[in-house]
């Protein structure tokens, strides 16, 4: 009874219905629940079922929360809706067919102040509703929400637009012109930006040259002094690169024949080319760093001679060269010696080095040594004197001279060709009646004087006694025949 008169107060009064309803859309569009939450769904779909009006005081709840809560609470709004028409039964759904909820929708969707998360919650339950009804024609309505609230979308800017041209137009500025104005300030705001962004990137390009410059300065180690006695080998072995370097260039464009090939596409010309260019820069380093006059001659004389070199190349292969300039340069290129006189002093100065070294050697020797013996040569051909046989030259020097046979000494007046001996006769002690016998007999005296020093064990014995002379041998030094039995 109480219920029925409570029902009469309000409809005299001409207010809405209050019921567990609209407060469970109340407590579930607080701030207490998380905006994809579930939970108190079921407790409004009972209490929607177990009251007549429940369905139309569910939809104007929500329409409220839609049109005038905060973002959160339209965010939940649009998620309890999107459960109810999804999950409620045909009933709730077609109590949702309400011509002001649905404006609240199109205004939510059409309004640019709408917050970005909330108008993306409802294209997505908007998409859902057109997939998932496309097919029912009693949830049309629904379907085509989705396409209602693009137009009013689209309405709602051009009636902004409209608007805004009537409010141009009764202050009397000219919409075309206003807009002009406004892609100039664009077009001038754009340039100011790309000007700020270049002068940036310029002071942080500098900025960072500054930088690397000062790191490379600081890590930057001191290079070492030159040492020309140190660089002196790899002055020289430089020197006599570029020389031949230089000598192969010129002898590879003698060899080029110009009414065959060019000089570019000759693949040795190129080499030597290449190759003269690279050596040619340690020649310039050096000019620049050696200090001595004779060396620094041999280089100056060195590169002048690879830019000679490539001189040449250069004019040979210029367009307008003719022919007889050609066989001219060639033939001067074939003619052209090298000249190495301060390379020929280097050479003489190592020349009179070893030949100090070698008499000094000489000197250490024994006073009846001859510095011409063979043990010591005293002339070493030039090609022979920069080789070093190592440990076993060494030991060669301080060899005794070898053993050779001492000649047999010859008188002048043996003109038979014997070696002075006596004949048999001269031996023997057969004594002739013959007078001529006799005669020729006579001067076996003088044949004994031709003879050479034979040992005769019965002339001389005390001499020959070594027990009385141990020093003395035997045999005669001169006597290679001699008996060595002999006592």
């Amino acid at each position: 009874m109480a219920s029925l008169y409570k029902q009469a107060y309000s409809a005299f009064l001409n207010e809405k219905p209050r019921s567990s309803t609209t407060e469970w859309v109340e407590i579930l569009t607080s701030s207490s629940y998380e905006g994809e939450a579930y939970d108190g769904i079921p407790e409004i779909v009972e209490s929607i079922d177990i009251q007549a009006t429940g369905p139309a005081e569910a939809a104007r709840a929500i329409r409220k929360k839609i049109k005038h809560g905060d973002p959160h609470a339209q965010y939940r709004a649009l998620h309890i809706l999107k459960a109810l028409i999804e999950n409620g039964g045909p009933k709730i759904q077609s109590s949702f067919n309400d011509h002001m909820l649905l404006d609240a929708i199109k205004h939510l969707a059409a309004d640019a102040a709408t917050d970005h998360k909330v108008k993306k919650k409802l294209i997505s339950v908007l998409v859902g509703w057109r997939r998932q009804f496309a097919d029912d024609p009693s949830m049309q309505y629904i379907a085509k929400l989705y396409d209602q609230c693009k137009l009013a979308q689209a309405d709602r800017v051009s009636a902004d637009k409209r608007a805004m041209d009537g409010v141009n137009v009764g202050m009397g500025l000219d919409a075309d012109l206003i807009e002009k104005k406004r892609k100039e300030e664009a077009a001038r705001k754009k340039k100011e930006e790309e000007k700020r962004q270049a002068k940036e990137e310029k002071e942080r390009r500098k900025r960072e040259e500054e930088e690397r410059r000062r790191n490379g300065a600081r890590s930057k180690t001191k290079r070492k002094p030159f040492n020309f006695e140190q660089e002196k080998p790899q002055i020289l072995t430089a020197i006599a690169n570029a020389s031949q370097a230089a000598s192969n260039l010129v002898n590879a464009i003698t060899l080029v024949n110009p009414q065959q090939e060019s000089y570019e596409t000759n693949e040795r010309v190129q080499e030597c080319l290449a190759h003269v260019k690279q050596v040619r820069k340690q020649i310039v380093r050096y000019v620049q760093l050696v200090e001595n006059e004779d060396m620094i001659g041999v280089l100056i004389e060195t590169n002048d001679r690879i830019i000679a070199a490539i001189e040449n190349y250069d004019l040979l292969t210029k367009p307008d060269t003719s022919e007889a300039q050609v066989k001219e340069i060639q033939e001067g290129l074939a003619a052209a010696k090298i000249s190495s006189s301060e390379l020929g002093k280097l050479q003489d100065k190592q020349r009179a080095a070893i030949n100090r070294s070698i008499g000094r050697s000489g000197s250490n020797t024994s006073p009846g040594e001859s510095p011409t013996s063979p043990t010591i040569p005293s002339y070493v051909h030039p090609d022979l004197q920069d080789l070093q046989f190592g440990a076993l030259g060494a030991e060669q020097t301080n060899l005794p001279p070898p053993i050779r046979p001492t000649a047999a000494r010859r008188t002048s007046s043996d003109n038979d060709g014997a070696y002075g001996r006596g004949s048999l006769s001269d031996y023997s002690d057969y004594q002739s009646s013959d007078e001529e016998t006799h005669n020729r007999a006579g001067p076996s005296s003088g044949s004994q004087s031709r003879r050479r020093d034979y040992v005769d064990v019965s002339d001389n014995e005390s001499s020959n006694d070594v027990r009385r002379d141990p020093e003395r041998g035997l045999l005669q030094e001169e006597d290679p025949f001699a008996d060595p039995f002999a006592d």
